[in-house]
């Protein structure tokens, strides 16, 4: 596998990484919200990582010409996707002096679990600091090697 597919693929990781930390942590902050600006509750999200081709279409063309090797794998990276649930279920959580309450006294929350959303940023700091240690292995070895043609 090449240098560059090797950066491609540890930036996308990175890059999925993000997103899955930015969702979570919108998730946490609002976790009490009754309303947004559009007047609804808050919906709460998750991102969705599907595997991704990350050959260049001459690559996709030359191996289906028979020009490259057909043995070799599709070279796979990710790609995410923010996506907001539709349905989410609610909490109803007794308040009766809160201006949103309804009738009874119950407020409507959205149901987001802060030690779910807690677990889900750790994990994917963690996973953005692998991915992020793969991409300074390959920047290293890349630069030793360019520097033996020096010796």
């Amino acid at each position: 596998m090449s240098l560059f597919s090797i950066f491609k693929i540890a930036t996308q990781g990175m890059t999925a990484q993000r997103e899955r930390l930015e969702a979570a942590s919108a998730n946490l902050a609002n976790a009490n919200s009754t309303r947004g600006a559009n007047g609804k509750g808050y919906q709460r999200r998750d991102v969705v990582f599907t595997a991704q081709d990350i050959r260049s279409e001459w690559e996709r063309s030359a191996q289906s010409n028979g020009l490259l090797d057909p043995s070799e794998s599709a070279k796979l990276g990710v790609r995410s996707e923010v996506v907001i649930a539709d349905d989410n279920p609610s909490v109803m959580q007794f308040q009766p002096g809160h201006p949103d309450a309804d009738a009874n006294g119950y407020v409507r929350l959205p149901d987001v679990d802060p030690l779910e959303e807690t677990v889900n940023m750790i994990s994917a700091a963690r996973s953005f600091e692998a991915n992020a240690t793969v991409f300074n292995t390959a920047k290293e070895l890349a630069r030793v090697s360019i520097s033996l043609g020096d010796a």
